[in-house]
């Protein structure tokens, strides 16, 4: 363990670590630098902690309308989550679930879907394809480079409409990119879907048809995660305070925010790439970091969590889990408490339906979803109690539900995690692995803290006990 040596130079510091956000990457940047014995001030825009984990309440139960799903390989998480005594649920999955594609529908219990043979031949045949194509851009050799930027120039869309021997085979990655990237394939770069697919090791992974299988929630949700960690480091963070400019020099950085300043030896910004543009720097950014925030976009997405009586879809042998290409959502499954009988599902709108949706009247949504639900699980569908609804998109500090690149702007990727002097950089973006997940944020908090460590070591500013 480390701790900061006593320096004269500390007057006028507030802090050696500023961090902007207080998101899950940013709690453990906070996290990992004051078991390191580091002077941090965390600053967040909003009154709370979580950032993309949030949630809502609804007759005494909390419940996710963002981030939730701890996979089977999010070790981070999972350690997280213990330490901190939260319990965990399985996502419900028992009985039938069902998936629309082109109004054919095709149930499947604890096996994949089943499609014609020539269908599921073609999904496995382009997923292969996006494999092998990842293997050979993982060397950055010149030829790969080339390659690279030949591949950035096509949307993903334009690639499966190319490479797809069906149309359904067409449909069904077109729905799986709304659920994963909350996009259209036509809005994402080719390489940017190859990239991530060795990101989450493998397209099978990326693209599942059983999205709901082995997962786990934190019981009474994520967000409790992000209370759980604010509470232990709230002396570190201060709410309510949005980052207006930010200007370093050679010894320092200094956020400003509304009539107030916080001077520190570095920092660490977590917020979205969108809303980090928002924020002055002086001086200015590097051409190829500004290009690059300039260049992320922002995912759609719009959840909707939907109250009935008891989960009657259980008695009916359904597990609550549909993907649906016809919308409005994409997606819905079983969010119902587990010492409840009161029954939810949460339906996530995204992409392209998340924008024209969100622009509608509330009530003419939740009927356009009571409509859907109805279609896959009868006329008990529209005995609803009640709805919850998060658009992450009308959220002023997120502005969306994660990162992407469009074509032609891809190869500025490398430069997500760069440092810019004294700037270091997280968020679930800049993660090398696991990309926009929990697990992705929590590995680019701890590197960027390392990195930091790493410069106050240098300086001869931390000893080692």
């Amino acid at each position: 363990m480390s701790t900061l040596q006593f320096d004269q130079n500390m007057l006028g510091f507030n802090a050696d670590v500023v961090i902007i956000g207080a998101g899950m990457a940013g709690l453990m940047a906070t996290r990992r630098l004051v078991h390191e014995g580091v002077n941090v001030i965390t600053l967040e825009a909003r009154d709370r902690a979580g950032g993309r984990m949030g949630g809502g309440t609804f007759n005494g139960e909390s419940y996710d309308l963002g981030a939730q799903w701890i996979d089977p390989h999010a070790s981070a998480v999972r350690t997280l989550v213990h330490e901190l005594g939260l319990p965990l649920t399985n996502q419900y999955h028992e009985g039938e679930s069902s998936i629309g594609i082109r109004s054919r529908k095709t149930s499947f219990g604890k096996r994949s879907p089943f499609f014609a043979p020539h269908v599921a031949l073609d999904y496995r045949r382009v997923l292969h394809l996006l494999d092998a194509m990842s293997r050979r851009l993982d060397a950055p050799t010149d030829e790969t480079l080339e390659r690279a930027r030949q591949i950035d120039m096509r949307s993903f869309a334009a690639w499966l409409s190319d490479t797809c021997r069906t149309r359904t085979t067409v449909q069904l990655l077109t729905v799986l990119t709304r659920i994963h990237f909350h996009a259209e394939p036509s809005e994402i770069s080719l390489y940017y879907i190859i990239d991530q697919v060795s990101a989450h090791r493998g397209a099978a992974q990326l693209f599942r048809l059983r999205p709901a299988h082995g997962q786990e929630r934190v019981v009474g949700g994520s967000s409790r995660i992000a209370e759980r960690l604010s509470q232990q480091y709230r002396q570190q963070i201060i709410a309510d305070t949005p980052i207006l400019a930010m200007r370093q020099d050679e010894h320092s950085v200094t956020a400003y925010s509304r009539g107030t300043s916080f001077r520190a030896r570095y920092a660490i910004v977590t917020t979205p790439p969108v809303v980090t543009q928002q924020i002055y720097f002086e001086p200015h950014l590097p051409p190829a970091r500004d290009a690059l925030q300039q260049r992320i976009i922002m995912g759609r997405a719009l959840t909707m969590v939907v109250f009935y009586d008891y989960p009657f879809w259980r008695e009916n042998g359904k597990s609550g889990i549909v993907i649906d290409d016809a919308g409005p959502f994409s997606m819905c499954h079983d969010v119902s408490p587990v010492n409840a009988n009161e029954g939810a599902l949460a339906c996530i709108i995204s992409a392209e339906a998340a924008h024209r949706w969100g622009m509608q009247p509330r009530n003419e949504r939740l009927t356009a979803v009571i409509t859907q639900l109805q279609r896959w699980f009868g006329a008990e569908a529209l005995a609803y109690r009640g709805m919850i609804e998060r658009d992450w998109n009308a959220e002023r500090w997120n502005r969306g539900a994660n990162g992407f690149l469009a074509p032609g702007a891809a190869s500025y990727i490398h430069n997500v995690a760069t440092p810019v002097g004294r700037v270091h950089w997280a968020g679930s973006e800049t993660a090398t692995h696991w990309t926009n997940t929990l697990e992705g944020a929590i590995e680019s908090g701890e590197r960027a803290a390392a990195e930091v460590m790493v410069e106050l070591g240098s300086a001869g500013l931390l000893r080692t006990k």
